[in-house]
């Protein structure tokens, strides 16, 4: 794993640092989080996979909970501050449907089912976990409402469509492929209309 922070002039057992940045380790506790889970954000742990000392770890963080709050405020800009901006600013408002529908069935779930487990046993995650679903669940709502459906309808195919991209990961691909573009197209086309 590549940083652009420069060498620091400390040397541990004889070998240069690197000087991380908080998005840094941030970045490495979503990976963490993702590929071993909630249990293995810990600071030794993470810095010794990343070649510095713990130190580094606590120049940006007081303890291990402010870590872990700071994840998952990281976790929500990336997976979906920065998406509904993305769409905001990138599709034209008749595809960010679609657009935002394509973008969840061809993510990888791990993340997403790391938080999600994390969440069954500590509080923390479990409040941001509900933020998340809050905000994901309110725009696909207005994006719905923005195609003409009326406020319950959208609710409640929001909710649909919401629960249905979690779930799709948990089909085994032998049993359900992923879809194509032209199934993302027809379930977008039917839950826009009216039936």
């Amino acid at each position: 794993m590549e940083y652009s922070a420069d060498k620091v002039k400390t040397l541990v057992y004889g070998i240069p640092m690197a000087r991380l940045t908080e998005r840094n380790w941030l970045d490495h506790g979503l990976k963490t989080l993702a590929k071993s889970g909630y249990a293995s954000l810990k600071a030794a742990t993470m810095a010794e996979s990343l070649g510095v000392s713990r130190g580094s770890f606590y120049w940006h963080f007081k303890d291990i909970r402010d870590f872990q709050r700071r994840l998952l405020e990281h976790w929500q800009r990336q997976t979906t501050d920065a998406t509904i901006h993305d769409m905001e600013s990138n599709e034209p408002e008749d595809s960010r449907l679609l657009a935002l529908m394509t973008r969840a069935y061809a993510m990888k779930p791990n993340l997403e089912k790391a938080v999600r487990a994390w969440a069954e046993y500590d509080r923390l995650a479990q409040t941001q976990l509900a933020k998340v679903d809050g905000m994901r669940l309110s725009y696909i709502r207005r994006l719905l409402v923005t195609a003409g459906l009326d406020q319950v309808t959208a609710d409640h195919r929001a909710r649909f469509l919401y629960a249905a991209s979690l779930g799709a990961s948990a089909i085994a691909p032998a049993v359900s492929p992923p879809f194509t573009p032209e199934n993302l197209r027809d379930l977008a086309e039917m839950l826009t209309h009216l039936l």
